[in-house]
């Protein structure tokens, strides 16, 4: 199943005059001051359903190991039950009688879920959970005695309880840092779940996709990642370490400082193993810092005059060194991000033709309804074609040494038509809009990869996204980012910037938006288009460039 994707029936049926109390805002605490409510545990003679209700508010309370909501238990069920292992989030819930007196279902309308590593999986708008509690009576009073691992979370206590962290792994080939966003309660333990989240692995729309320093035995000698004076001390155990050569522990040095630095209580991370100062040897002559959110190249490509030119801020420059490509009516180019390379579409959608480094032009592949293609940065130029049955297309940088176009079958896009594809800056993920049954979906996907750096496949589980706005495409604006819109000619279109922590923004309207652009890096300004008319970002507003070409897109 899809992570993100369990849609569950309408709770339309659930009552709206819910018991649950919201908690008004509250300043930022930052990691270092867990949140804090005014909390109660069970009364006197409380009845069963009361029970109930105190013991999902009891969730807002993660001290000691979610100690208040230990008190509305039986001993033996407050032995063994784990507060950290789940945490749903609801927007309305409601206790309903089961048929025994000592059972309760609290039904919830939920829009998320949290698992004991962070992940955070998004659940479609009105989605429902039902957790089943039963009850006894001990020394006349009523506590549960039989109820999932796990609290529930009503979404504004949510959002002041738990807070996003970036975890980061690396991509295949070791160049880049991949960002791994998980939820964690703030407080004093959020450096050792992030170090734990970290050496158990990436979430499930990564898996197979990037890799770790850390060798899957890692583990922590302690459960603790203690701060002190900015300074974070992961102590591992020795089957973590060990065998590690130099550079080895010098990539897990660099995985580490990455994940950890940008907490504003650490500034440096050292790695003990067994309580002993790990040495990590002088980096050798080619090792080359990792890079977190590389910047798209600032020259876009597009189209005018069947030509392909190059878009610089306000400016339009014709591409030099390509031959004349006017008889295949050019649309949707793709240029690079390294190199000069380049890819287009022909007037029919049928035939993806590309451009290599010495100025010749082939027929990469065929198809009956190919969409624009991404070249990723290992060379790989990627489209879909929707008559196909497999629709991904991927072809290599050198197609007589590589071999030609080969499809990828991915089991999650069978029956759909993919409208968009945008591969990331560092090359491990897919983002996808895909129309299945006249619904428009995002995904971002892992991409899987051989030793030699081939595309094999995507990931099984994908990140669903679930904009506010309608989707046709969709593009990368960061490495944890996406802009998405419903391309129109006719209507007024309203693009939507999303991020992997949740937050939102409209963009703009525009009417007749026909193409919209957003390079990864700073400064890279969000380029629309209408059928006559070449636009910038300019806070929210869109300012119109003196000189128009169609289809522009950024390097990837």
């Amino acid at each position: 199943m899809f992570t993100g994707v369990l849609i569950l029936s309408s709770c339309a049926a659930i009552p709206r005059n819910s018991t649950v109390q919201k908690i008004e805002a509250e300043s930022d605490q930052g990691e270092s001051q867990p949140f804090r409510f005014d909390a109660q545990g069970p009364t006197e003679g409380a009845d069963a359903r009361r029970i109930v209700e105190g013991f999902v508010e009891a969730g807002r309370s993660v001290l000691e190991d979610y100690a208040l909501s230990r008190e509305f238990m039986t001993p033996e069920l407050a032995a063994d039950w784990r507060g950290n292992t789940r945490t749903l989030i609801y927007e309305a819930m409601n206790v309903l009688t089961g048929a025994d007196s000592n059972r309760y279902t609290v039904q919830l309308e939920i829009s998320g879920e949290v698992d004991a590593m962070g992940v955070y999986t998004q659940e479609p708008e009105h989605s429902t959970r039902a957790v089943d509690v039963e009850l006894t009576k001990v020394d006349d009073q009523w506590r549960i005695s039989k109820a999932p691992d796990g609290i529930m979370l009503e979404s504004s206590s949510f959002s002041k309880i738990f807070a996003p962290q970036t975890i980061y792994f690396y991509d295949a080939s070791y160049q880049y840092l991949v960002p791994d966003v998980r939820w964690f309660t703030s407080g004093a333990g959020t450096t050792t779940s992030m170090v734990e989240a970290l050496l158990a692995g990436p979430a499930p729309y990564l898996q197979n996709a990037v890799v770790s320093a850390f060798s899957p035995a890692s583990t922590l000698v302690r459960s603790a990642v203690p701060v002190r004076d900015g300074t974070a001390t992961v102590d591992l155990s020795a089957e973590s370490i060990s065998e590690a050569s130099d550079h080895a522990k010098q990539l897990m040095q660099q995985q580490l400082d990455k994940t950890l630095t940008p907490l504003s209580s650490v500034s440096v991370v050292r790695i003990l193993q067994d309580e002993t100062e790990v040495t990590l040897g002088a980096p050798a002559a080619n090792f080359v810092p990792a890079l977190v959110n590389p910047s798209t190249p600032d020259t876009l490509i597009a189209i005018s005059n069947e030509s392909l030119v190059y878009v610089k801020g306000r400016s339009i420059i014709p591409v030099g060194g390509v031959p004349d490509i006017s008889a295949f009516h050019p649309r949707n180019p793709a240029m690079s991000a390294v190199g000069n390379r380049y890819a287009f579409l022909n007037g029919k959608r049928t035939q993806l033709m590309t451009i290599s480094e010495s100025g010749s032009v082939s027929v990469a592949a065929e198809g009956g309804a190919l969409i624009r293609p991404s070249i990723d940065v290992a060379g790989w130029t990627w489209t879909a074609d929707n008559a196909a049955e497999h629709p991904l297309l991927v072809v290599p940088e050198d197609v007589a040494g590589q071999g030609e176009a080969r499809p990828i079958s991915v089991s999650w896009l069978e029956d759909t038509k993919v409208s968009s594809l945008a591969i990331s800056r560092d090359g491990s993920r897919a983002l996808i809009v895909a129309e299945e049954q006249n619904e428009s979906k995002v995904y971002v996907a892992g991409i899987v990869r051989d030793a030699d750096g081939v595309p094999r496949g995507l990931t099984d589980d994908p990140m669903e996204i679930f904009p506010d706005v309608p989707v046709s495409t969709a593009v990368w604006d960061s490495d944890r980012s996406i802009i998405v819109a419903e391309l129109s000619a006719t209507e007024q279109v309203a693009a939507e910037q999303i991020t992997f922590e949740h937050g939102s923004e409209r963009l703009g309207l525009l009417l007749g938006m026909s193409g919209i652009t957003s390079g990864v890096g700073d400064r890279r300004p969000v380029y629309a288009e209408t059928s006559e008319e070449l636009y910038t970002r300019v806070g929210n507003s869109w300012h119109a460039l003196d000189d128009y070409a169609k289809d522009v897109s950024y390097p990837g």
